[in-house]
């Protein structure tokens, strides 16, 4: 018992601790440190989701009415829904017939990653991004004869109409050339062509993506997409929420009707 006494007399006469004063300097700078890592891991973060996972993009112009950027029974010239877009969609399998992609089309200017992301989250580039939808796939032939769009494939050797339930009325039996003559597209085999769903004003494949008829439009190169032009697959409305929901291929089997 003394023993144990002792040692307690002398822990309580040990001199104190003086703690040294913090530097408000280096303080300050740490705290800096820290906000700037976490910045750094939160860009990264935003940059892989985007680059790999999804995506966000507002959707602009007609060219895709009455499916999208249609409201009280009119095509809104300005933006419209906020949707999110699909990457893993097209890492884990290949874009399908009647799919809605967002893309570069070819012949634009390409940007890196944290650009393309700066110009798509603050509309910095309104004609950098297209929305239409994948109508022939590779290695297809599609033709356009009375206003309806007709495929022929290796399944199909003397081709079939395409049923487009999309359409509205006014476009429906109403797919016309573009470009006078250009009633037939042969798509390469690593390629895809897509048109708006609004066939009447939109500017898609028919013009080589081009708003005025040119004379050098060259469908061998600049009428086809390939998968380094896709963003990915326009896969869910998320603002407005009356318009919350996913945007359905009717061409896909899997997908309940």
């Amino acid at each position: 018992m003394q023993h144990e006494k002792e040692e307690e007399v002398i822990r309580l006469d040990q001199p104190p601790v003086h703690h040294k004063k913090k530097n408000p300097f280096r303080v300050g700078l740490k705290f800096l440190a820290e906000i700037l890592l976490d910045a750094v891991i939160i860009v990264g973060l935003v940059l892989l989701i985007r680059t790999y996972l999804i995506a966000p993009f507002q959707v602009h112009g007609t060219s895709m009415c009455n499916t999208l950027n249609y409201e009280n029974n009119v095509c809104n010239t300005g933006y419209g829904e906020y949707l999110i877009i699909s990457k893993l969609s097209y890492i884990t399998g290949q874009p399908e017939r009647g799919d809605i992609v967002v893309f570069r089309p070819p012949g634009h200017t390409q940007y890196g990653k944290l650009e393309s992301l700066i110009k798509t989250l603050f509309h910095l580039d309104e004609q950098e991004f297209f929305i239409k939808r994948i109508i022939g796939l590779p290695g297809e032939t599609v033709e356009l004869k009375n206003g309806q769009v007709y495929v022929t494939n290796k399944d199909h050797p003397n081709g079939f109409k395409l049923s487009e339930p999309y359409l509205s009325p006014t476009n429906q039996g109403n797919t016309q050339p573009l470009i006078p003559g250009k009633t037939k597209f042969t798509v390469p085999a690593d390629r895809y062509l897509v048109f708006g769903d609004n066939r009447a004003v939109s500017t898609d494949a028919r013009s080589c993506f081009r708003s005025s008829i040119v004379s050098n439009c060259s469908f061998e190169t600049d009428a086809y997409i390939s998968m380094e032009h896709i963003e990915g697959k326009a896969y869910l409305v998320l603002f407005p929420l009356e318009k919350f929901g996913r945007l359905k291929n009717p061409h896909d089997q899997s997908v309940k009707k």
